[in-house]
């Protein structure tokens, strides 16, 4: 996938020569975190898959496995964005122990590693709005960090385990932390041809090319979707205030998933013939109905997204479009 631009951001406390690493560097949210970022930035990464995100070349590697990952490797580190994670539920029907391993082994490794740092760097993890699963549809009550959480999946399952765990070495160790749970994050630099993890961007290329597509239920159902360049700046936004906390973070005005398609096809002029269905037996078990976000807590700290849904996809259409 070609090169996204991003303009760096300096970190707002002023700070041009911090050292981070970023597990999962080369990710979706990992790669524009690394474009963004000001400072020293060292990339863990298994493989050099999704290089070609970056925009910078003054970034250094680290190719290892998470669960590899050594003391030295964080010599001097003040910050490290822990991105490295499963993406999706599917695996429980292939291999249910990569969540384990990844979300929960790593996390850990990585936490007893920092425990043992006489300078501890701050950590700052991005886990997802599916640990609350579909609590929204029994309350009615757009969700906040105190909803309670409820996971349909070992993915959402795994990730609210490394949070407990972040939270519990913090306590031990005094590790500063944060922990964002992201809505739904989409934009132009995540893969279209892999549909268990970025349906959207899978239909906005199909919408291009002018191929037929089913819809869950129609799209009658609600969602609340995050431009990932809003979600980077969110992430930053709390490094910089280095609060010990849990953060929701997300748009903040819950769309329709309908009104999505609809403005996609209206946009790309699509002739796809959209069909509904019913959702599967297994995504039934474990995914979500309606999705509305309570963004206050972060709102109130200064922070608010800026790209709201129809620009954040006319984004999408116009990189996809140039390919």
């Amino acid at each position: 996938m070609p090169n996204i631009k991003n303009n760096k951001i300096k970190n707002s406390n002023g700070v041009k020569n911090k050292n981070y690493l970023i597990t999962g560097g080369l990710g979706f949210i990992g790669s524009t975190l690394a474009n963004k970022l000001e400072g020293n930035i060292k990339i863990l990464t298994r493989s050099a898959e999704g290089k070609d995100r970056l925009n910078r070349d003054d970034v250094k590697f680290i190719v290892k496995d998470l669960n590899k990952l050594t003391k030295k490797d964080l010599e001097n580190i003040d910050c490290i964005y822990h991105c490295a994670s499963t993406v999706h539920n599917y695996h429980v029907l292939s291999d249910p122990y990569i969540d384990t391993e990844t979300n929960i082994k790593g996390t850990i490794h990585l936490l007893e590693l920092i425990k043992d740092l006489s300078k501890k760097p701050q950590l700052i993890f991005p886990s997802t709005f599916f640990v609350y699963g579909n609590v929204y549809d029994e309350t009615k009550k757009p969700i906040d960090e105190n909803s309670k959480t409820d996971p349909l999946g070992l993915y959402p399952a795994t990730k609210l385990c490394a949070e407990q765990a972040i939270k519990l070495y913090s306590r031990l160790y005094q590790i500063p932390y944060s922990i964002c749970r992201l809505t739904n994050v989409y934009g132009p630099g995540e893969n279209f041809n892999d549909p268990k993890k970025a349906w959207l961007n899978f239909f906005i290329m199909a919408a291009i090319k002018g191929e037929p597509a089913n819809i869950y239920n129609g799209g009658n159902f609600l969602r609340d979707y995050i431009y990932v360049d809003d979600v980077v700046d969110a992430l930053m936004f709390i490094e910089n205030k280095n609060i010990n906390d849990t953060f929701l973070v997300g748009y903040g005005i819950p769309v329709k998933f309908k009104d999505l398609v609809d403005y996609i096809l209206d946009t790309t002029k699509s002739k796809s013939k959209i069909g509904k269905m019913d959702p599967p037996p297994f995504h039934q078990a474990v995914g979500l109905k309606n999705f509305v976000a309570n963004t206050k807590k972060i709102n109130d700290l200064g922070w608010k997204a800026k790209v709201d849904y129809k620009q954040g996809l006319k984004n999408i259409i116009d990189f996809y479009s140039s390919l």
